[in-house]
């Protein structure tokens, strides 16, 4: 506490910290840091956010990397699949339910009280409690019948969403990237392909205006099994290849030009570590649309909705819809498009969770799980 209250004293005190807090990202590299060599790989973290450099606000994403430094990060054994596994094995242990090729119709509430999911089988599930992780809009505006109203539905209706989300490449490779120079570490985490900080500016710009993003591709990599060899087989590897301002809605369609960006991408990757093109045995694309439609994202986007300053922590994704509770009794929303922010991390669940049993206790025969 002491150590934080003497660096905001140093920096130019509470003042000069909002004023880096409500910034663009890009403002607050140029001013701090004196080569693109730092800035660039900066931002290429800080756009895994959807954000442009230039969006006011943001910078909070660029000042976010340091507590990667000072605190680190994890990575689930068997990756998100792993983490999504545990966690139905804890659910089932406490007596839950796992259905999946389910989809939800409806959510049934005629007096403003949840009663019922309607799937779109036309089986009907009886529930007094009802958790839903989907955007949070689809939840309340599409499925909840009848849906929410008054001042409530226009705030949600009014929370925004951007044109800029992210191009994927999943690659699978029989050995990792040979970058010039590298060092024993350098696949353990993000691997940015960013050399300027105007290159990635000049993507999102792009990107908000239905073109794709110009040479050079803006373009990060994970490598995760270089951490975990579970995820490939012996003597193989993935790597996970995303553009960070891929556009949704892109003129002239995705359908004729997705496998060309894909290589535009991978050039990137090439340059930098030649032979990685050769090193290739298989590839998936998956494009905005194509996320939209197999993830039932909305606009594609992987957080629901931007994780812009006035959509964060206690106004995601309104200010009344934070707490999780809804103005539905015994309707609740999580999810990513929730407080505080999405992320594999799973923290609006917890939040969700924590809100359901403030309000309804734990059910008869059932057991809280302990706190870790």
């Amino acid at each position: 506490m002491v150590a934080g209250v003497q660096a905001v004293a140093r920096n130019g005190g509470p003042q000069a910290l909002v004023h880096q807090l409500v910034s663009p990202y890009a403002a607050v590299l140029t001013e701090r840091l004196t080569s693109d060599r730092t800035r660039a790989p900066i931002a290429a973290f800080a756009a895994h956010s959807s954000a442009s450099p230039a969006a006011p606000g943001s910078a909070f994403y660029g000042l976010w990397q340091a507590a990667y430094h000072l605190y680190g990060q994890w990575h689930a054994r068997g990756g998100s699949q792993g983490l999504t596994d545990a966690l139905e094995r804890r659910f089932r242990r406490l007596g839950g339910t796992v259905r999946t090729g389910a989809a939800v119709a409806r959510i049934d509430a005629p007096d403003g009280r949840v009663r019922a999911v309607g799937l779109e089988s036309g089986e009907r599930i009886a529930a007094p409690v009802v958790v839903t992780a989907v955007d949070p809009r689809t939840a309340l505006l599409d499925l909840l019948d009848p849906p929410l109203a008054g001042r409530a539905a226009e705030e949600l209706r009014a929370a925004h969403r951007g044109n800029a989300v992210q191009m994927l490449v999943h690659v699978a490779v029989d050995r990792l990237p040979a970058y010039r120079g590298a060092r024993a570490g350098d696949y353990n985490g993000l691997q940015s392909y960013v050399d300027r900080l105007d290159d990635m500016t000049a993507g999102f710009a792009a990107a908000d205006a239905r073109r794709l993003p110009p040479d050079p591709v803006p373009t990060y990599a994970f490598t995760p099994s270089a951490l975990d060899g579970s995820l490939a087989p012996a003597g193989h590897h993935t790597v996970y290849l995303a553009c960070p301002s891929a556009p949704y809605e892109l003129d002239g369609g995705w359908d004729d030009q997705a496998e060309s960006f894909a290589e535009r991408m991978i050039d990137q990757v090439e340059c930098r570590a030649p032979g990685f093109r050769a090193s290739i045995r298989g590839r998936a694309l998956r494009t905005p649309p194509m996320m939209a439609r197999e993830l039932r994202w909305p606009g594609a986007h992987p957080m629901h909705l931007d994780i812009s300053i006035d959509q964060l922590a206690w106004m995601r994704p309104t200010r009344a819809l934070a707490g999780h509770a809804t103005p539905v009794r015994g309707l609740f929303i999580t999810g990513a498009g929730t407080a505080p922010v999405g992320g594999v991390a799973g923290s609006p669940g917890r939040a969700a969770a924590r809100a359901v049993l403030a309000r309804h206790g734990t059910p008869a025969g059932g057991r809280s799980a302990p706190e870790r």
